[in-house]
């Protein structure tokens, strides 16, 4: 840690810090459905207070790594220990430690590998870049799989201290040995993350001496991971199984994920130009083309692109799978960087081009870090603390605000909560036969689709301020899907 306080870049550093702490606090939900139903969820399982019915397929099929969920589990049990009930209070602590954990990894990495850039200018940019680039902490508070997967990867990789030599490569036995478990552990977090592996024992062939010694002793270390996944799987699923390879009879032999859509090859390609915002991303995908062709022999390429073709030969794919790798594609648009640096510093556009980036990143990381993953899970938190010590019923206009599709959410439900669902049109006559003094009811809209002259309205929650909700400019609430959550008192 001391590496990091004793730098010349702390600033970038403590600004980053501070960054991830707002996002783990601010950023509640799950940015893919993945991340809660298995993970979270996986977790609340282990309880009992989970009816089968509601359980993924993967659970049942017994096909997902259980390392993390397990974790989380006694994570839970740990917390409830000391009194830490709350499951919305719980979840922020794993997005905490997650957050403090991938910053110090960040940071360790640019270090170690943005130092080694040629121009002292590029070492600038690209460590305040991987400590303030405006996704990063919005990622890396993420208690998902892929975030999980890239911190052990890179931890990884900086077990070993002269690794970002493009020399001769050399460790200490036990080191290998971290290595190799550090590596097999990702792998049981992504199993993706092989094809990224594969790079780095090819990288290492090349550069590590002696070789027998490095492969031997990283050969180890991961086969004591994978003894560890083996005894977690069976503790989690009551039976010995190779979770691995029930995964990969499922989404590639019998081809499942294809079920979930399939894009072209170039999806990729677009999908960061528009998810990773414009001008931001364009600079940074054309950088990493003109690392990848300017130094094509340095580590990150060896790691990114066999992860990167392996992903895009897949049919099923998501932005999501590509995050495990987001340092190396980094690092590599730095080298990139720094390749042509010196033909591009006097350019009389350079200045205000970066002035225009900074900016953007700017405004983007302030919005990225205060606003939700997942904004619904404002009204769980509510419902879960209006349900405090006393029964509740809420009655639904639409779909259970637990139901996500094939899953539903029990982590945050309240034990005492009655879940009523009505469709819309049944409104009316619904409360014409009603008789009851009190009802809560949420709706998908702003205003009810019906209104009882007998029940006196309440809108007891809605997750927008109330200044927004005062406006009333051009009627724009009644063509907007805002969650409300009603009280209805029968007048006196």
């Amino acid at each position: 840690m001391k590496e990091i306080w004793n730098s010349p870049f702390k600033k970038f550093f403590i600004i980053g810090l501070v960054c991830h702490i707002v996002a783990s606090w601010y950023s509640i939900g799950y940015h893919q459905i993945d991340e809660h139903f298995m993970i979270l969820e996986y977790a609340n399982y282990k309880f009992g207070t989970v009816p089968e019915r509601v359980f993924p397929w993967e659970y049942l099929g017994k096909l997902r790594p259980t390392l993390q969920p397990t974790f989380a589990h006694f994570s839970f049990k740990a917390m409830q220990s000391i009194g830490i009930g709350n499951p919305f209070f719980q979840v922020f602590v794993l997005r905490l430690l997650t957050a403090i954990l991938a910053w110090w990894v960040s940071c360790m990495a640019a270090l170690k590998f943005g130092l080694q850039y040629q121009n002292r200018k590029v070492q600038y940019w690209s460590i305040a870049a991987i400590a303030c680039l405006w996704f990063m902490p919005y990622l890396q508070v993420r208690f998902s799989s892929e975030n999980y997967a890239g911190i052990s990867f890179m931890a990884a990789l900086l077990v070993v201290p002269s690794i970002a030599n493009q020399t001769k490569i050399s460790a200490t036995k036990l080191q290998w040995l971290l290595m190799g478990f550090l590596l097999s552990c990702s792998f049981y977090f992504r199993f993706q993350i092989a094809f990224a592996i594969i790079g780095l024992l090819l990288w290492l062939l090349l550069y590590a001496r002696p070789i027998w010694q490095c492969y031997l002793f990283l050969f180890l270390g991961a086969v004591a991971a994978v003894l560890l996944n083996l005894w977690v799987d069976y503790w989690f699923y009551g039976e010995w199984i190779l979770s691995p390879l029930r995964y990969f009879d499922a989404n590639i032999t019998n081809d499942i994920a294809s079920t979930y859509g399939t894009t072209p090859w170039y999806d990729y390609f677009v999908l960061f130009a528009s998810q990773g915002i414009p001008p931001i991303s364009i600079v940074l995908m054309l950088l990493f083309f003109v690392g990848l062709v300017r130094r094509p022999m340095q580590l990150m390429v060896f790691v990114f692109v066999p992860f990167f073709i392996g992903h895009m030969v897949v049919p099923h794919k998501e932005f999501r799978f590509l995050y495990p790798m987001v340092l190396p594609f980094l690092l590599v648009s730095f080298a990139g960087l720094d390749s042509i640096w010196v033909k591009i510093q006097s350019k009389k556009w350079l200045k205000p081009s970066l002035q225009i980036l900074v900016w953007c990143n700017f405004l983007l990381m302030g919005y990225r870090c205060i606003w939700p993953a997942k904004p619904n899970h404002f009204y769980y938190k509510f419902l879960y603390s209006y349900a405090q010590d006393r029964p509740l019923k809420l009655l639904t206009l639409g779909r259970s605000i637990y139901d996500e599709g094939h899953n539903e959410i029990y982590l945050y439900r309240p034990p005492n909560l009655i879940d009523d669902t009505l469709a819309e049109a049944s409104f009316a006559p619904y409360m014409q036969a009603q008789n009851a003094d009190s009802l809560l009811v949420l709706s998908y809209q702003a205003a009810l689709p019906y209104h009882d002259a007998r029940y006196q309205e309440e809108r007891v929650y809605v997750y927008l301020p109330d200044w927004i909700m005062n406006i009333q400019l051009n009627d724009w609430q009644s063509r907007s899907d805002i969650w409300t959550i009603w009280r209805l008192r029968k007048k006196q």
